[in-house]
């Protein structure tokens, strides 16, 4: 049986994860800017994408933009059935980013929001794409020492059940990727070899596409003891079937 997922991407979980979208946010800043072009750019849908250039922002579109981004957060909530408290309220937030009016209509992505628990992200084409769970590095630490079990335990069709469940619950299409791509399901191990081999039941269910260059087109973690989702991220809009958020024009 192959083993997990790349172990960086196990090991610094949702940090890790920031502080990539970080850099690549930085790259994107720098390189519209370079553009001396970059107020007459237009996005994919042919629109005039940056017309005041990639870093103009008002502070009504923020507070705009932050409004959609927690309604659509108290939506996936409900959906996922996730352990919030809800409504999720502005006091309920402990993190928040917004993308400034110019690249979020360059880019597709209004921001993300955290609460305590989970980090829910406007990343792809203006929809919801991405969620992650909080404290996942002493969650995984703590499941380390206290999960390890036999090979004989391993139960992937009920992670996949899981999985395609939450999928499904946030509009993600299940069946497309079933079709176009390649379905993986992989556990952590722990330790031995053969019958003696040990996991953890902590679950990565992906879907790849074959060739260079492709990545993941959707990922969910899963800790099946508590039937706890930990990661749920879609990479492709055309498997997003939820409607885009209508990001306002700054006044």
């Amino acid at each position: 049986m192959q083993r997990g997922m790349n172990s960086l991407v196990l090991n610094n979980g949702q940090e890790g994860v920031k502080r990539l979208r970080t850099r690549i946010y930085l790259l994107g800043i720098l390189y519209f800017s370079a553009l001396p072009a970059a107020a007459g750019l237009a996005n994919s849908r042919g629109e005039d994408a940056a017309p005041h250039g990639s870093s103009f922002t008002t502070l009504a579109y923020e507070d705009a933009a932050f409004k959609l981004v927690l309604n659509e957060a108290n939506v996936v909530a409900r959906e996922l059935r996730l352990p919030e408290k809800l409504p999720i309220t502005p006091s309920d937030v402990v993190e928040k980013y917004i993308d400034s009016y110019g690249m979020a209509r360059l880019t597709r992505a209004v921001g993300n929001i955290s609460t305590s628990n989970y980090t829910y992200y406007v990343s792809v084409d203006n929809k919801f794409s991405y969620l992650e769970s909080a404290n996942q590095q002493a969650d995984r630490l703590k499941w380390y020492r206290e999960y390890s079990w036999p090979i004989s335990r391993l139960d992937t069709n009920a992670a996949y059940q899981l999985a395609t469940q939450w999928l499904t619950a946030v509009s993600m299409d299940v069946g497309a990727l079933n079709r176009d791509c390649t379905l993986h399901i992989r556990p952590v191990f722990v330790s031995g070899n053969g019958t003696t081999e040990r996991f953890l039941p902590l679950y990565w269910v992906y879907w790849t596409k074959e060739g260079k260059g492709h990545g993941s087109e959707a990922v969910i973690e899963v800790f099946l003891p508590a039937k706890r989702l930990i990661q749920l991220r879609v990479e492709n809009t055309k498997y997003i079937l939820r409607k885009p958020l209508r990001v306002p024009k700054p006044d």
